[in-house]
């Protein structure tokens, strides 16, 4: 049970780093969507949102990660996005 415990704690520590790299990224968001604002840009961009799948799409088949998860994840953090940017 140890081990399982250290594991866990292994799991709340990535977690932890997952979540303060999503708020690094919203910040950058923020910036282009004051970017966007002051130079009269649209929010959503669909060539950059195929450019951004696409290298997901590279980047979980490099790790081994399943497509369904990358693009799941993918959409719910860019509907946040496109909300941030508004």
């Amino acid at each position: 049970m140890k081990d399982l415990q250290v594991l866990r704690t292994k799991i709340d520590q990535l977690d932890e780093q997952l979540w303060e790299i999503i708020a690094k990224r919203a910040d950058v968001v923020r910036q282009i969507g004051e970017w966007k604002c002051q130079h009269g840009e649209q929010i959503v961009q669909p060539e950059r949102w195929q450019q951004v799948m696409q290298h997901c799409h590279d980047l979980a088949q490099r790790h081994g990660l399943s497509e369904t998860l990358i693009r799941e994840v993918m959409e719910a953090i860019h509907k946040e996005s496109v909300k941030i940017e508004s």
